[in-house]
């Protein structure tokens, strides 16, 4: 199963739709309505996280506005994205904002049917399971994610530059000391891709 989520405005305030492929992408199904907000409206730019796992079973992450505050909240679909279960906020702290933040954060689902979400709240870049408290990382923002064959790969924007978090290490390490919107992908080796002035670099994480 492919799965992609978006932002919608069909109604005239942003939800999370969604939509499913069975052959690689060259037909998708019917629209499906993932979440909509009892207060209207979730985040009208933080853009959604989608994983899918070997099961077929399809995870949305998005950023919530409910009470005035920006938390993350995550929805599965057990039946491959036709329907999906009651939404749950990830972490126990919270943000009220009166504005998008315009950070998505990174979702992924390990090989035992695990998932692992990373975000920012506030200043700082959180790692978190369903159901559990969250792990503060680090100050930063725009946080990206990947599962290596040894664990969680994570990296973000810091004021100080871009960090990294692998397995092998116990503390977050300087990635690059200029550049933004890092992204991170691979489940052998894990490559990290960033940008800068120059141009985009990429490099592999250990």
């Amino acid at each position: 199963v492919t799965f992609t989520a978006w932002l919608d405005l069909r109604n005239r305030a942003t939800q999370l739709f969604g939509a499913r492929s069975t052959d690689g992408g060259a037909t998708w199904s019917k629209n499906v309505l993932i979440y909509q907000s009892p207060d209207g409206h979730i985040c009208e730019c933080c853009h959604p996280s989608v994983a899918v796992d070997a099961r077929g079973h399809v995870y949305a992450m998005w950023r919530n506005w409910l009470g005035g505050a920006r938390d993350m909240y995550l929805a599965r679909s057990t039946d491959g994205g036709l329907t999906f279960q009651k939404a749950e906020k990830l972490g126990q702290g919270t943000w009220p904002l009166n504005a998008c933040p315009m950070d998505g954060g990174a979702i992924a689902v390990d090989s035992k049917g695990s998932v692992v979400s990373v975000w920012r709240r506030a200043k700082e870049v959180f790692l978190a399971r369903p159901g559990q408290p969250e792990t503060r990382l680090d100050e930063g923002i725009d946080a990206a994610l990947a599962l290596g064959p040894d664990g969680a790969y994570l990296a973000w924007s810091a004021g100080h530059g871009l960090r990294v978090k692998t397995p092998a290490k116990d503390q977050p390490a300087m990635l690059a000391e200029h550049g933004a919107f890092v992204h991170v992908a691979g489940s052998g080796p894990v490559l990290a891709a960033w940008e800068t002035k120059a141009g985009i670099v990429i490099e592999t994480l250990r």
